[in-house]
């Protein structure tokens, strides 16, 4: 069994299955997108030379039977898939649960048929279908430190404790690599924060200091690429040339923080979103 839920841009949805008024009968375009290979012919040799590779653009195509009242039913439509407009498809079977999004691209109608049947079309730029949850992964850990029965001295008392880990396995559960959002939150002072990733040993430093209470916010998904300081200062111009926008590969990915200054005064949390190639 899956369920298809479409969403158009202002939020609002719409179940195809399980649904008296339509009938799925086809989805064409949820397996692995095709690839693009690109090569250049050998002058004097058999065969060709590799130079580059990418995922093309996926199209999903979804064919179904409008039941009766058909006219009521059809217009309702109009309202998730509306020409050139983004919309969302979600996808859910016994073992995943994601999403897509996309653009319409058409909808064709057999009006006068006996069962009026509709093709919709959607283009999708981003190849891959995301898991609707992201993963939130922190490289902290907050020990209580406060019990009954108890008293208070003179020098106070600490409610909790928070384990600072200046390594921890990121995992991405998805199939594809992806990026990830890292957010610094300092609880003191910190000076020049690094991620390094420590299987590959590339790193992210940030020249910039913090301090109680800032808050540095790094985005290296594709396309999204962004380091903001307390939702208002752009701080990409602060990395330094050997930085590098992590990918996180399918699995077990290990991360190791420093700085100059005040490491354990720093909380990262890694939040990945989890890509796949088909469903």
């Amino acid at each position: 069994m899956y369920t298809v839920i479409v969403e158009n841009q202002y939020g609002e949805q719409l179940e195809l299955t399980h649904n008296s008024h339509y009938n799925i009968t086809d989805i064409d375009g949820l397996d692995p997108p095709d690839g693009v290979i690109n090569t250049t012919r050998n002058a004097n040799a058999d065969g060709s030379v590799f130079n580059s590779a990418y995922v093309d653009n996926r199209t999903i195509t979804i064919t179904m039977s409008v039941n009766a009242p058909a006219e009521i039913n059809r217009i309702a439509l109009y309202q998730y898939f509306k020409s050139k407009r983004p919309v969302k498809l979600r996808y859910r079977n016994g073992t995943r649960d994601v999403y897509i999004s996309g653009y319409v691209k058409s909808m064709q109608i057999a009006y006068f048929e006996m069962k009026q049947v509709v093709q919709i079309v959607v283009f999708c730029p981003e190849p891959y279908f995301k898991n609707t949850e992201s993963v939130e992964q922190s490289f902290s850990n907050i020990e209580s430190l406060f019990e009954f029965a108890f008293s208070i001295p003179e020098e106070g008392v600490a409610f909790s404790n928070i384990d600072i880990d200046a390594e921890r396995s990121v995992i991405n559960y998805g199939d594809v690599e992806t990026g990830a959002i890292i957010e610094l939150h300092a609880i003191g002072t910190v000076q020049v924060p690094k991620i390094t990733n420590s299987n590959t040993l590339e790193s992210m430093t940030i020249s910039a200091n913090m301090v109680d209470g800032d808050s540095i916010v790094i985005n290296t998904n594709r396309g999204q690429k962004s380091v903001m300081k307390n939702n208002t200062t752009n701080l990409i111009g602060n990395l330094t040339q050997d930085s590098t926008w992590f990918q996180l590969i399918p699995g077990d990915n290990v991360f190791t923080i420093s700085a100059n200054e005040g490491v354990n005064n720093l909380v990262v949390t890694f939040t990945v979103d989890s890509l796949f190639e088909g469903v």
